[in-house]
C-alpha cells in the first residue's frame, strides 16, 4: 500500500508524491520531483573565470535509507526545502576553488580574485558560499546530501542510515547530472572532533588574515588555519619563529582554535536538544539547573573566558532533559562570543524550545582579556538574561532571580 503526499518546493510549486509504506524493506524510496531551485554558479579554472548567467535551474531526486517502521518523508521534504531556499536565486561561490580567492570585504560585499587580480565584486546578500570547488552538479549533490543528513540525524537519531541525492542542471544541454550518497558516519561530524568531513583546503591571501573575518569552521581546511598561525608567529622575528620547538605549534594552535569554535559546525543549535523536550502534566513549578561550567572565546581579543551558568525557568507544561541545558550552553559558547550575547542566546533558545512562562540565565565568568592584558584586573563578570511573557510578574521574577543567585 502507498499513499499520496503533498510536496512543497523552494519555488512555491507543489507536486504529488508517492511514498511506499512497506516496513519490510530497509530502503525507503522517495521521488521528490518538486524539489528544485535556481542559482547562478561561479566557475573558476586556471584558464578562465565564468559568472554563468542567467540563472541555472536545478532539480533534485532523493532516496533515503532508514530503519523499518520509520517514515521520514515529511522531515526530508522540510529539510531539503530549507536548503534549497538558502540556494535559490543566489550566486553560488565555490569556496575551495584553487585558482580563486574569495574575500569578504565588509558586511555588504564579496571580493573575488582570480589569479591574484580583482575580477568581481558581488553583493553579500545575493551570494551563497559553499565548501565546493567547481559548482558542478556532482559537488552540489554531495553538499546537499551531507547537509541534509546532518540535520536528519540530529532530529531522528538512529532512524536515518543514508541519503542519496541526485542533482540535474536542466539549463545545460545536454543536462548535467550528479549523484552522491552520504552514509551516517561520513556525514555527521563529531561534536568533539573539530574536523569537517571532505572539506578541502581554502586559499587565504596574506592581507585576508589581517582584515577578513574567517569563514565558518565547517568550510575551512586545516591548512588555512595553520598558515594563519604560522604567519602570526613570523611577526616575532626570524630567530624566534624558526626555533624547532615551534615547528608543530601552528598545527596544535589551529586544532585548538577549531575545538574552541566547534559550535559553528552546528547549523541549527536547537537540534542538540534532540527529542529531549517532554510534555508533562502539571509541570508549572520552578526548575533550576545550577553550576554548569562553560568556556568560550572573546571575539574582541581571541582570548578565552570561562565560568559557570545557572538557569531557572517556570515551565508551561513542557520541560527539557537536564543534560540538554549543558549541550545548548556548549553549542553557543564554543564560538567567538560575548558573555552578554551568550546569555541572551541561551535564554531565547529555551523560550523557543519550551515556551515557558519565564526563564532566567545567569552567567558568571573570568575573562583573560581583562586579567592578562590591559588593566590586568582579575575580576569576575556576572550577567543575567530574563525572557518570557511573565518575566515582569513580581513573584515570578523574584523566584527566578533566587533560582540563579549564588
Amino acid at each position: 500500500n502507498s499513499g499520496p503526499v503533498q510536496s512543497c518546493t523552494s519555488t512555491g510549486r507543489s507536486r504529488r508524491l508517492w511514498i511506499p509504506h512497506s516496513a519490510a524493506d530497509r530502503k525507503t524510496s522517495m521521488e521528490l520531483k518538486g524539489m528544485e531551485f535556481s542559482a547562478v554558479p561561479l566557475l573558476a579554472t586556471h584558464g578562465c573565470l565564468k559568472h554563468l548567467e542567467p540563472m541555472h535551474d536545478y532539480s533534485l531526486g532523493i532516496t533515503v535509507g532508514c530503519k523499518p517502521q520509520h517514515d521520514l518523508g515529511k522531515e526530508v521534504r522540510k529539510i531539503l526545502s530549507q536548503i534549497c531556499c538558502r540556494l535559490d536565486q543566489r550566486t553560488l561561490l565555490p569556496h575551495c576553488s584553487e585558482p580563486m580567492t574569495i574575500r569578504r570585504l565588509n558586511d555588504s560585499e564579496f571580493e573575488i580574485k582570480w589569479q591574484d587580480e580583482v575580477t568581481l565584486m558581488l553583493p553579500l546578500k545575493e551570494c551563497c558560499l559553499l565548501p565546493i570547488a567547481q559548482c558542478s552538479a556532482e559537488e552540489l549533490a554531495e553538499y546537499l546530501a551531507t547537509e541534509a543528513l546532518k540535520e536528519l540525524s540530529s532530529r531522528k537519531g538512529g532512524a536515518i542510515q543514508w541519503l542519496e541525492v541526485k542533482v540535474s542542471d536542466v539549463s545545460e544541454k545536454p543536462v548535467e547530472k550528479g549523484c552522491f550518497k552520504a552514509s551516517l558516519p561520513d556525514a555527521i561530524p563529531s561534536f568533539e572532533a573539530g574536523e569537517c568531513p571532505r572539506a578541502k583546503p581554502y586559499k587565504v591571501a596574506e592581507d585576508e588574515v589581517k582584515q577578513t573575518p574567517t569563514p565558518p569552521v565547517s568550510q575551512v581546511g586545516s591548512d588555512a588555519a595553520e598558515d594563519a598561525y604560522r604567519l602570526l608567529l613570523s611577526t616575532l622575528g626570524i630567530e624566534e619563529s624558526s626555533r624547532h620547538e615551534l615547528e608543530k605549534t601552528p598545527a596544535r594552535a589551529a586544532k585548538a582554535f577549531r575545538e574552541m569554535t566547534i559550535g559553528l559546525q552546528v547549523e541549527y543549535p536547537l537540534s542538540v536538544a534532540g527529542d529531549a523536550v517532554f510534555d508533562v502534566d502539571g509541570a508549572h513549578d520552578l526548575v533550576a539547573v545550577r553550576e554548569i561550567p562553560f568556556h568560550s572565546l572573546c571575539e574582541h581579543h581571541l582570548l578565552p573566558f570561562a565560568g559557570t551558568a545557572h538557569i531557572a525557568y517556570f515551565p508551561n507544561g513542557r520541560v527539557l532533559g537536564l543534560s540538554k541545558f549543558a549541550r545548548l550552553l556548549e553549542v553557543f559558547a564554543r564560538r567567538l562570543q560575548l558573555q552578554e550575547r551568550l546569555g541572551h542566546q541561551l535564554a531565547e533558545a529555551l523560550v523557543e524550545l519550551l515556551g515557558p512562562k519565564a526563564v532566567a540565565v545567569s552567567l558568571e565568568a573570568y575573562h583573560t582579556c581583562m586579567s592578562h592584558r590591559g588593566a590586568g584586573v582579575p575580576s569576575r563578570t556576572r550577567t543575567i538574561a530574563l525572557r518570557g511573557l511573565q518575566k515582569d510578574d513580581p513573584f515570578i521574577r523574584e523566584q527566578l532571580l533566587s533560582g540563579v543567585s549564588r
